[in-house]
């Protein structure tokens, strides 16, 4: 398997992750999201800051590459994938913090 289909997999897999998240999260049972991942909780952030990491950086270095007609969905996912990142910090933030139950 090469390096570019596991990337490829690993945004699909974000951009699953973040669809799933922003949708329990806007119908309101975001409760039922934080009692399933709420033991793995850190060690998930922190895979995703990897995964996040590494196709930022794969963007960056290998953007001439893309197929020019990929190049424009390639950088909204890559852009989603950080927005979701930065705002499940956020809400956890808040959680932690007692801010909201």
């Amino acid at each position: 398997m090469t390096p570019h289909r596991i990337l490829n997999g690993i945004l699909g897999v974000l951009l699953a992750y973040n669809a799933s998240f922003f949708a329990l999260h806007l119908s309101g049972q975001s409760r039922l999201w934080k009692d399933a991942l709420s033991d793995v909780q850190a060690l998930l952030s922190i895979m995703e800051l990897i995964a996040v990491i590494a196709l930022f950086v794969d963007l960056v270095v290998r953007f001439d590459h893309i197929a020019k007609s990929w190049q424009v969905p390639r950088v909204a996912g890559v852009g989603l994938c950080v927005t979701g990142l930065i705002f499940k910090w956020f809400v956890l933030y808040l959680h932690l913090s007692y801010l909201v139950d």
